[in-house]
């Protein structure tokens, strides 16, 4: 917590913005939501519900630094864009339809398949139920926690066993927590 917010916690007072938000930091967090495909995009790639990315992007309450930084990454701005600062990259969305260069040559599609069957076999092994969407999500949040650690291929192979202990860790607490019924993660 700084100067007395956190991340989830509102502006006291009605209209009041946490401080050191501005309307200009309001508008590239909205120009960021829009390549990132809205709240709901935002939302896949950080791990937080649509209703507290659009209490960042309206200053009643402050993001996680790392929520950013992912953000930043996803829509290929610099996280000194998003703060106010002109670094000279073109910050304008890529037209739907468009392919943009530089972010799909980005993805590392040996990593992100071997993320997809390490969770895949995870949930399998752990007979726990996995809808082929919620497998695209997870694997796509893990992909990016992965890929915004290191830029070494070594490490980010060894970190999808690291992800996998976290999430089965993760599923087994959740299936021994009373009153569950099912096991859901």
């Amino acid at each position: 917590m700084v100067d007395g917010y956190d991340s989830s916690e509102p502006a006291d007072g009605a209209g009041e913005k946490v401080p050191g938000w501005t309307p200009e930091l309001g508008t590239r967090l909205k120009a960021v939501l829009k390549r990132v495909g809205g709240l709901k995009g935002a939302s896949t790639i950080v791990g937080y519900k649509a209703e507290q990315i659009a209490k960042w992007r309206d200053g009643n309450a402050r993001p996680p630094f790392y929520a950013l930084q992912l953000l930043a990454k996803a829509a290929d701005v610099s996280l000194d864009w998003i703060a106010g600062a002109d670094t000279g990259r073109d910050p304008r969305p890529t037209p739907p339809g468009a392919i943009s260069g530089q972010s799909q040559a980005s993805v590392d599609e040996e990593l992100m398949g071997r993320i997809t069957d390490a969770i895949s076999r995870l949930y399998k092994e752990e007979k726990v139920g996995l809808a082929a969407i919620d497998l695209g999500r997870l694997t796509g949040r893990k992909y990016a926690e992965i890929t915004a650690a290191t830029e070494n291929a070594d490490e980010r192979l060894a970190m999808i066993k690291l992800v996998v202990t976290q999430l089965r860790a993760d599923l087994r607490s959740a299936a021994e927590a009373p009153g569950n019924g099912k096991r859901l993660a």
